[in-house]
């Protein structure tokens, strides 16, 4: 599945194929119309009108609405999937790696675009449950096996001393998530959060992680 950020990273090794463009442009509208509609009330012929294209066009890119939806989720998603795979690749100290994450995350988990598509999901999850699976393994899942990765390895070079790397990212990027993503999903209307509290916030986190579970002597 082509994301609309990787067809611009092989544009800049060469020509994009004409069928990953169209795909790319597709996915771009459709994120609109889902926007503006919801996930219920838009329909592929209203994506095709959007996207000066035909329904045949969108069912030769994608199977169904549910796969264009998940598809859109996935280009959103990119971007962040990015920076957290170069970080936790990196081999500096576990608190300065883990401040990038957790800015990371927030930084994409509370963008407009990604706060409306999730309270989509968590509306549709329901009836479509493929939408609620595609999103938690493309998105906490993945974080979460990323994470419990990068702090194996941190325990083998005797950095991380906890005994259950995997319990440690679920506390970790709880203790990250855990008091914007309510206010996001539930009160949109009144949340707000600027990038400062975001930075104390992931400051403070990584503080209290850092005490438990990193090498005093690191």
């Amino acid at each position: 599945m082509s994301s609309a950020a990787e067809v611009d990273q092989k544009a800049a090794r060469g020509p994009i194929p004409r069928g990953a463009r169209r795909r790319a442009e597709i996915a771009q509208a459709a994120e609109k119309v889902f926007l503006e509609h919801g996930f219920a009330e838009t329909t592929m012929q209203m994506v095709a009108l959007a996207a000066g294209s035909s329904k045949e066009t969108l069912y030769r890119h994608f199977g169904s609405k549910e796969d264009l939806f998940i598809e859109v989720v996935d280009n959103r998603n990119n971007e962040v999937r990015q920076v957290l795979d170069s970080t936790l690749e990196s081999d500096g100290p576990i608190p300065i790696v883990l401040q990038s994450v957790g800015i990371a995350l927030l930084d994409c988990m509370c963008s407009p675009m990604v706060v409306a598509l999730a309270r989509m999901i968590v509306n549709e999850t329901h009836r479509h449950p493929a939408l609620g699976e595609a999103f938690y393994a493309m998105a906490p899942g993945r974080t979460l096996q990323k994470l419990t990765g990068y702090l194996a390895e941190a325990r083998t070079r005797g950095e991380f001393t906890g005994d259950d790397p995997a319990r440690a990212a679920e506390i970790f990027t709880g203790s990250i998530m855990g008091k914007f993503v309510p206010l996001m999903l539930f009160t949109p209307h009144t949340f707000a959060i600027d990038p400062d509290q975001i930075k104390d916030h992931v400051a403070e986190a990584v503080s209290v992680f850092a005490k438990t579970y990193v090498a005093k002597d690191r």
